[in-house]
């Protein structure tokens, strides 16, 4: 009697948990609502935007960056697997992101060897002060459908990615949470200049980024030579021939 009462309450909490897992979040459901067409489109946004982008931060000059979750999706769609193949691991299928207020959700379907579900991670982005170029992504809660699961697995993975993709990346607590701070490069071979964020803001279904590349010190020093240059060449008096 005890023994089958025992056998009854274990398949009982099993598929109690295994529907748990089975639930998929609202955000992911609506985040897989696009018709191809649209997906290509609103990819092709996307890929303009941020190709303007990158030139924009090149040159020094003030620039800006406003994506959608709707762009990011739909090039998430139609693009990532044709485009970047080999990028996601084989248990990772479909990621897509929703910005809901001032937080990040982001959610893919797993298909592991003991677990098929919606993994979901809920996310704050922002600038770290007082740290030039440091991006703070702060890990509030990770879940299987609705049944929450250790961070600690999730930031294994995180510094696992980050160590292959050659990516400065360290760890801190905000809140009791872990923060991933990541640091933007702030030069490159084709920057003329130095990139500097100065607003990195989330708000429902926007992801706004702004700041400026500035004038190297060296480029500062040449542009005043060239200018004392001028005008010493300026102010010489011009001769001429006199006549009587």
């Amino acid at each position: 009697m005890v023994f089958c009462l025992a056998v009854a309450l274990i398949a009982a909490v099993t598929g109690a948990v295994y529907n748990a897992t089975q639930q998929v979040p609202d955000f992911y459901t609506e985040a897989l609502e696009f018709e191809p067409a649209e997906a290509s489109e609103t990819g092709e946004i996307l890929e303009e935007q941020v190709f303007a982008f990158s030139n924009q931060v090149k040159k020094p000059r003030r620039w800006s960056l406003r994506l959608t979750d709707r762009q990011i999706n739909g090039w998430l769609a139609s693009d990532l697997t044709e485009k970047f193949p080999g990028v996601l691991p084989e248990t990772i299928e479909e990621p897509r992101v929703a910005v809901q207020g001032k937080t990040l959700l982001v959610g893919c379907k797993y298909k592991g060897q003991s677990l098929n579900s919606i993994l979901a991670v809920s996310l704050d982005c922002f600038l770290v002060e007082g740290e030039p170029n440091v991006v703070g992504i702060q890990i509030h809660n990770v879940t299987a459908g609705s049944l929450p699961i250790p961070i600690g697995k999730l930031i294994d993975e995180i510094n696992a990615y980050a160590e292959k993709a050659n990516l400065p990346l360290r760890w801190q607590q905000r809140d009791g949470d872990p923060v991933a701070l990541i640091t933007v490069p702030s030069e490159g071979p084709e920057i003329e200049g130095v990139i500097r964020i100065d607003a990195l803001e989330l708000k429902d279904g926007e992801i706004l980024l702004s700041g400026e590349t500035l004038k190297t010190e060296e480029e500062k020093l040449k542009e005043a030579a060239e200018a004392n240059q001028t005008e010493v060449v300026e102010s010489e008096p011009s001769s001429s021939d006199g006549s009587s």
